[in-house]
């Protein structure tokens, strides 16, 4: 067995549902594409994406030797569905589960026996992991290492189990042969571009974030523009894969630990309400809930209570 197929099978055994190779160079497309995106502003209040942006074209400012990175998906859906009728928080947020923690300490074992199965040949075995929260352009690499295409949607897409799955990259100095990337499956399909109440989707494969409901009732720190509707979603927003034909064949996590909280599954708005700050504390106290703050959790429910749509029955 190649070092490939041994490195893979390590990655399938700690439970990751794919794992791709890619050399750690971008294309000067993406990378143009990337600087593009920045300069006309659709970063919204993202500075950090900015400041991270050699970072982000140049993976060896992260780990100097740098032969490959190994991009890795994790399926997080579950088979419980959101009420239309009640705020809805995004899928990848609604248990108990910190996903960074659950996943780096996956990777930690990972990289152990990586490192253990490659001694011989790579005394000095070099590995960096990130799950969502490196400066790595981790869905061009994913896409660089056929997990799946970026799809309309700005998402990144496997033809077999859609696009509920977490992103988790290792750079290493190891050199591994790289895969293909995938064939982009889109086609003619504008189902997401059109689904988004909010226009976000401006051009298809890219994100206008400050359109963008997730970005208003996460990422922005301020008010909420009186422009934007969260349409009933109190963390997050699943709109656009919801309607994705590739998340149409549910394939849902073995992990129970991202199964929402009881406490919070289909729950009208008074109920939300009703939280007080000791209470959202103890809730959310590993959840990704747990970054808004209780102040901000209360700018959302108010946006949602202001939008003119009942959420009280």
């Amino acid at each position: 067995m190649n070092l490939t197929d041994k490195i893979k099978n390590l990655c399938l055994k700690h439970g990751f549902t794919k794992a791709g190779i890619s050399a750690p160079e971008l294309s000067g497309q993406d990378i143009s594409r990337f600087e593009k995106w920045l300069s006309e502003g659709k970063h919204a209040g993202m500075q950090w994406l900015e400041t991270q942006k050699e970072k982000r074209g140049n993976p060896a400012l992260v780990l100097p030797g740098i032969k490959s990175i190994i991009s890795l998906a994790y399926i997080y859906d579950t088979p419980f569905t959101h009420n239309e009728n009640f705020p809805k928080i995004s899928r990848y947020a609604w248990s108990k589960t910190d996903y960074h923690k659950y996943l780096k300490d996956k990777l930690k074992k990972l990289c152990s026996e990586i490192k253990s199965e490659t001694q011989t040949e790579y005394p000095d075995t070099g590995l960096l992991y990130y799950v969502d929260d490196g400066p790595i352009a981790e869905k061009s690499f994913a896409v660089k290492s056929g997990i799946g295409w970026q799809g309309k949607n700005s998402l990144v897409i496997n033809p077999e189990f859609g696009s509920y799955f977490f992103l988790c990259e290792i750079l290493t100095n190891i050199e591994i042969e790289p895969d293909k990337p995938m064939e982009d499956f889109c086609g003619n399909c504008g189902i997401c571009t059109k689904a988004c109440p909010a226009g976000a989707l401006d051009e298809e494969y890219r994100l206008n974030a400050g359109l963008c409901i997730s970005y208003h009732n996460i990422e922005n720190k301020n008010e909420i523009p009186e422009h934007i509707n969260l349409h009933g979603w109190l963390f997050g927003c699943d709109i656009c894969q919801d309607v994705c034909p590739y998340n149409k064949h549910k394939h849902f996590t073995a992990e129970c630990g991202f199964n929402p909280i009881p406490e919070l599954i289909n729950i009208p708005l008074p109920a939300y309400q009703s939280i007080n700050e000791a209470e959202f504390n103890a809730l959310f106290s590993s959840s990704p809930l747990k970054r808004l703050k209780y102040k901000r959790f209360q700018r959302n429910l108010n946006k949602i209570n202001t939008a003119g749509i009942s959420f009280n029955k």
